[in-house]
């Protein structure tokens, strides 16, 4: 069995055996109260050798975990509530409802902790709103993490309870004009514009400046409903369910091609823009390069036309430079930066001569005051 195969084995081996022993484990108050429990697991993965007691446990517990949060979240009550078409909901009942659902669960958050997954989801949920390109974006991303739910939980009746909630879904915001659609979006972050945190991964990535404010980079998915607005704002989203002129599918299993509402901590993620930092950093490094460039001219030009390697300095320089074995090489290809480092260089030959005149006052000196030394070393010696 190769190695990248283990993580998946290993969970598939979690969920079979906690499905074996359901009844057991549905009766521990906590995880480390049952040791034997642990142990027996732990015999029955200990011929792979690739999880600790420890492991086995943490991850026994986050499956288990998972399973209570979603169980709580798909609760009819929660979701009748979600699904009302009245007012929109309160930022503050919406926290009441994610609190009930957190401690469901066997999880305890204190007020910090809490105030920080608020601010966290409030602030993910705001950036993929306000990056949507149009109305069947909004709801491809919802799809997206109706996904992710549904591939974490390890329970089939809490899989089924998911696929009911894609279809309500698909059936509300469906049967919903795109103007509709795109009215209820500003809605929300209208009602989400006085949040402003900033939050580590979105400023890591990018995506996110120090003043709170978002970039939205240009991805894969664009619906371009704002430029087509007046001939697409009265028709329903289902009906362009399947054209291919239209990106991202509604169905149970369908590619919703958008990356919005994916796991944003994954490698996959797209290419980010460069902050305000990088821009600046880059100016100065051009600055830098052509002050470099100038000196180069001055002590002359390599005669070779392929140079043995290149060595980069800046950070913003392209780190796929061609090697001295591309026969590929144009060596007309930085033409354009060469005529203006001549053109600097003619520009500065008076400067230059003037150099070389001070330079040669400066040789003149040495030479006399040598000749000085020379003399009187020749006198001490006819003195001896």
């Amino acid at each position: 069995m190769e190695r990248e195969h283990y993580a998946i084995w290993t969970y598939n081996a979690i969920c079979a055996l906690l499905a074996a022993h359901e009844m057991r484990l549905e009766g521990m108050a906590h995880p480390r109260k049952k040791p034997k429990m642990w142990k027996k697991i732990a015999e029955e993965l200990k011929d792979l050798e690739i999880m600790t007691i420890d492991q086995i446990q943490w991850k026994t517990s986050a499956l288990i975990l998972l399973d209570d949060v979603t169980g709580a979240l798909l609760n009819p009550k929660i979701l009748s509530s979600i699904f009302d078409k009245t007012t929109l909901i309160g930022i503050p009942r919406i926290r009441t409802t994610l609190e009930q659902v957190v401690l469901s669960s066997i999880m305890r958050l204190d007020k910090d902790s809490m105030d920080k997954l608020f601010d966290l989801m409030i602030m993910i949920v705001k950036y993929q709103l306000s990056a949507a390109t149009g109305p069947r974006e909004v709801i491809l991303l919802t799809l997206n993490h109706l996904d992710a739910i549904r591939d974490m939980v390890t329970d089939e009746s809490a899989r089924e309870c998911i696929g009911l909630v894609h279809q309500m879904v698909v059936d509300l915001y469906g049967n919903m004009t795109m103007e509709d659609v795109w009215q209820a979006r500003k809605e929300c972050l209208e009602e989400l514009d006085t949040y402003k945190v900033r939050v580590s991964i979105l400023l890591r990535l990018g995506l996110q400046n120090n003043d709170t404010s978002f970039n939205h980079i240009k991805r894969n998915y664009n619906e371009d409903y704002k430029e087509l607005r007046d001939t697409l704002k009265d028709l329903k989203l289902n009906r362009f369910d399947g054209d291919s002129r239209f990106l991202g599918s509604f169905d149970l299993f369908g590619d919703r091609v958008t990356s919005l509402g994916k796991n944003i901590y994954s490698s996959s993620c797209e290419m980010m823009p460069k902050s305000g930092k990088h821009n600046l950093q880059f100016a100065k490094d051009c600055g830098t390069k052509a002050e470099l460039g100038m000196l180069a001219a001055q002590l002359g030009t390599e005669e070779a036309l392929k140079r043995p390697f290149t060595l980069n300095l800046f950070v913003t320089e392209n780190t796929d430079n061609l090697d001295s074995n591309n026969d590929n090489y144009d060596p007309n290809a930085n033409l354009d930066m060469e005529l203006t480092t001549n053109e600097k260089v003619k520009q500065n030959k008076e400067y230059k001569e003037k150099l070389d005149n001070i330079y040669a006052d400066f040789f003149e000196d040495d030479q006399n005051e040598t000749k000085v030394n020379m003399n009187l070393l020749d006198l001490l010696d006819e003195i001896e």
